[in-house]
């Protein structure tokens, strides 16, 4: 059953990074801008639920374990790479989600086509070969 729910994970994670893709491909604009950071933030949160998954079926966490302690196992057990890129990438994830600001927008849209989307097709592949 546990194996079937990170295979079940994996499958949301490709389908938001999917998406994710999708808006980047289309010319910027303050509308697709904002379905880029949406999308940005449900492939932030389905990369960190396959990630707990995983996690949890290795032992290396339990089902209650917090966010934060999800991502100091996925730095510990080399699911992330890059911490310092992930710290940024939760902290534009809070930003967008608790308040707009056009600047702040802009410069997440930015991280998000110049590191983000790499980040998560790279986890997704790392998962993909764990599973």
């Amino acid at each position: 059953m546990e194996h079937e729910r990170f295979a079940q994970r994996l499958s949301h994670l490709r389908d938001a990074l999917a998406a994710l893709k999708l808006a980047l491909e289309q010319p910027e604009n303050e509308f697709m801008r904002d379905s880029i950071i949406k999308r940005f933030e449900l492939c932030f949160e389905t990369a960190r639920k396959a990630m707990r998954q995983w996690l949890v079926e290795q032992d290396e966490l339990t089902a209650e374990s917090t966010k934060k302690a999800v991502m100091e196992a996925a730095f510990r057990t080399g699911l992330v790479k890059d911490a310092d890129l992930w710290t940024e990438l939760g902290a534009a994830r809070n930003d967008s989600t608790h308040e707009y600001d056009k600047h702040k927008a802009q410069a997440i849209a930015a991280l998000v086509r110049s590191r983000a989307a790499a980040e998560f097709e790279a986890l997704l592949a790392r998962l993909e070969a764990l599973a």
